[in-house]
């Protein structure tokens, strides 16, 4: 009985002595004491019992509003509802375009330059996971990524794990190509008030060397899966594959593809069309603001016109326990903000580095990426840029800092299934088919040199551009 309560004995005791720690090493009070051991602990729990994730951030907002640390005021600030509502609407509109078989049409487009081929197959889902996150954002790139890779690994009768992580990791590599393309992406754009030509510029180029250096480690770490796939793809004739496909009779093709362009299209012009708006109404309507409900009316327009898919949808697609867990961890990692927790720790780095604009450089670039590990990088990077921003009013040189955070942040976030937003939704998704979670294990073999690799590339090309030239 006590060996199985091993791994929840190991997380409480684990955060209990980590939250002491940093108790005694940054002088924190008692409600940031408490606060940042129950964030410890539901990160614990959440890596080591993903099953329990909803369950433990439930118990941790819980305390923290019994303990009065936290207001109702605040956990409504913290809870990143714009993201919640976007995810919702996102999850209805995928979620109908699964039940419509549409990701078994596009593959049938797309199979003729798969089959055959491990390594093609590989390299093709990753550019396109990578392409649709710059274009679009990761989030939205991972629902219908992941519902493509699922799809492929069923025909081919293969592992989807290799594929799944794959896919998943140049996602969000994919979302620091734009300010469009990631949460932290636009995080850093609007405090640093960079341009889209700006991030053509610095971040472009640094993403797509990255993407192929991803690609390598890939194909290197899951070289024995490639060649096994290749060996069941040469057991069958792209005929067969193709009948195979067309066994799951895609339906309302139509208006499954003008959904998907829709919503595409309203999101990759999002700021331009709300400047249109903003016009004709004679009154503000913000580019994040349309975003939002880009798909959010899309999704009130399919609950019309299909009311009864779109009802089954609503009830079996969405991931409302992934998107309940979003809401909670949130709201934890914002006690962390309320507490004074995180700027405690970014004060002590400042003392550390002094006026040395290098020095700041390297190391909240660095605790960026290191924090980011743990936390969600959303949060990490929202906490971190006011501060940039201060620093910049002193006169120091912090333009090469913006872009150290974005890489930092995002390309650490590798290492872990909770440090973006895009590898928990994939999470949730393969609870949702019955799939079974990734093993924390198999993710950190890949997710770990992946994640330092690609994050010391950036740092350099930075650096150089930042302070040599």
């Amino acid at each position: 009985m006590y060996i199985k309560k091993l791994p929840e004995i190991a997380a409480i005791s684990s955060s209990l002595f980590m939250a002491i720690l940093a108790a005694y090493i940054l002088d924190l009070s008692i409600d940031a004491t408490v606060s940042i051991a129950i964030f410890f602990l539901v990160v614990l729990v959440t890596l080591l019992k993903w099953e329990y994730r909803l369950a433990i951030s439930l118990f941790g907002v819980s305390i923290l509003f019994y303990l009065g640390i936290l207001k109702f005021e605040e956990f409504i600030v913290h809870t990143n509802l714009d993201i919640i509502i976007f995810l919702l609407a996102m999850m209805i509109i995928v979620g109908y375009l699964e039940e419509n078989n549409y990701f078994t049409y596009l593959i049938s487009k797309i199979i003729k330059y798969m089959h055959g081929s491990g390594v093609k197959t590989i390299a093709l889902l990753m550019l396109m996971g990578a392409f649709f996150s710059a274009i679009v954002d990761e989030v939205t790139a991972i629902l219908f990524m992941i519902a493509i890779t699922l799809e492929i690994a069923a025909i081919y009768e293969v592992d989807p794990y290799p594929l799944i992580l794959a896919v998943t990791f140049s996602v969000i590599i994919g979302g620091t190509a734009t300010l469009m393309g990631d949460p932290v992406a636009i995080i850093i754009a609007f405090e640093g008030n960079l341009t889209m030509s700006e991030f053509l510029n610095w971040a472009t180029p640094i993403t797509i060397l990255n993407l192929f250096i991803l690609l390598a480690i890939i194909i290197l770490f899951i070289r024995r899966e490639l060649r096994e796939m290749t060996r069941h793809m040469e057991k069958l004739t792209l005929y067969e594959v193709v009948e195979t496909i067309k066994r799951d009779k895609p339906v309302k093709t139509r208006l499954s593809t003008i959904l998907l362009i829709g919503v595409l299209t309203l999101i990759v012009f999002h700021d331009p069309l709300s400047q249109i708006l903003s016009n004709l109404l004679n009154k503000e309507v913000t580019s994040e603001i349309f975003l939002i409900g880009s798909p959010l009316i899309l999704a009130s327009i399919l609950l019309l016109v299909d009311w009864k898919s779109a009802k089954l949808v609503l009830l079996h697609r969405v991931d409302w326990m992934t998107l309940l867990f979003f809401m909670f961890f949130f709201v934890i990692v914002g006690s962390l903000e309320v507490t004074g927790v995180l700027r405690k720790i970014l004060d002590s780095i400042l003392i550390l580095t002094g006026n040395s604009e290098l020095k700041i450089f390297l190391f909240i670039t660095i605790l960026s990426g290191v924090l980011s590990i743990f936390i969600a990088n959303v949060m990490t990077v929202a906490t971190i840029a006011p501060l940039i921003r201060e620093l910049s009013l002193m006169g120091l040189h912090v333009y090469p800092l913006w872009w150290g955070v974005l890489f930092a942040s995002v390309f650490m976030a590798l290492s872990t299934p909770v440090g973006t937003a895009a590898s928990l939704v994939m999470l949730g998704m393969l609870d949702r088919h019955k799939i079974g979670r990734v093993s924390f294990r198999r993710w950190i073999k890949i997710g770990m040199p992946s994640a330092i690799i690609t994050t010391v590339v950036s740092i350099l090309i930075i650096f150089v551009r930042g302070f040599l030239l």
